[in-house]
């Protein structure tokens, strides 16, 4: 089980899947998971591919997003947007 810690409201319809936790025993809601860019809406750990069709409110931890850097990101049903810009995510 893992442990939590929040001050202040939180607020999730669809869940978090937070950054790769090199702490974590387990990969489920992020752990050792790393996603990345496959397009603006998709991104994959490799294994499982999340669309942002099926993901809406999902906020994710991407590595390259950012035009190749690390960056939060959430579905808005159509797209990966950004948490910085709200520009699509992208690898380039």
């Amino acid at each position: 089980m893992a442990n939590t810690t929040f001050k202040g409201p939180v607020t999730s319809l669809n869940g978090f899947i937070g950054g790769p936790n090199i702490n974590a025993k387990d990969t489920q809601q992020g752990g050792n998971t790393v996603f990345t860019t496959v397009s603006a809406t998709a991104i994959s750990d490799g294994t499982t591919t999340l669309n942002a069709g099926d993901n809406e409110g999902l906020l994710i931890y991407v590595r390259d997003g950012a035009a190749g850097a690390p960056v939060y990101a959430f579905s808005n049903a159509t797209n990966w947007l950004r948490l910085d810009t709200l520009a699509n995510i992208s690898a380039t």
